[in-house]
């Protein structure tokens, strides 16, 4: 049973290679901050939410609450590492991405699935990405007759959507690019 603790043979599924060509279940540092981020958001965003919001509100709802998406935004970010080969595997193929090259080092049978994998979650985030911006607009309706709380809510989603297509489009271009590139002779 994997433990993910990061340290060089625990938890590990194969070694990974200088080239990040291997699955690997070990998160980084850089993956932990992440984990530790979504764990902190998840348990005060209901927090601020309430507070935002007029009239009383009860503790246990508000606790409850922030519980839930402290443990469950993390282990959703950890189980859409483990579906994209693990925390190593989504770094590497985001670093070739965003350089527009893969070492030639790499055989295509590693890298085209993973970018051709990327390419298609950036076109699915354009779909949540608008979605956010319907809420938005749906939240900016609400709160044209509710509280200054409700704005609050229409510009996170806003903001949200906004970030998440601009990401997504960066992502598609970046990963159709490569996927366009001619391919390269195994001898």
């Amino acid at each position: 049973m994997p433990h993910m603790t990061g340290e060089q043979g625990a938890g590990t599924t194969n070694a990974v290679d200088a080239l990040g060509t291997t699955d690997d279940d070990r998160i980084d540092a850089v993956g932990w901050w992440q984990l530790v981020a979504l764990a902190v958001s998840g348990a005060v965003a209901p927090a601020v939410y309430f507070v935002l919001r007029p009239g009383p509100v009860p503790w246990v709802a508000v606790v409850v609450l922030g519980l839930a998406l402290a443990v469950v935004l993390p282990a959703a970010q950890v189980w859409s590492w483990s579906r994209r080969g693990g925390r190593a595997a989504v770094a590497t193929t985001r670093r070739w991405v965003d350089e527009g090259r893969v070492p030639p080092e790499v055989p295509e049978a590693v890298w085209r699935p993973r970018v051709e994998r990327w390419a298609t979650d950036a076109r699915q985030r354009r779909t949540s990405g608008w979605m956010f911006l319907g809420l938005a607009a749906l939240w900016a309706i609400i709160a044209a007759a509710g509280t200054t709380g409700d704005w609050g809510v229409a510009v996170v989603w806003a903001v949200l959507g906004v970030a998440t297509l601009a990401q997504g489009r960066g992502d598609r271009v970046g990963a159709e690019r490569l996927l366009a590139a001619p391919v390269r002779s195994t001898s």
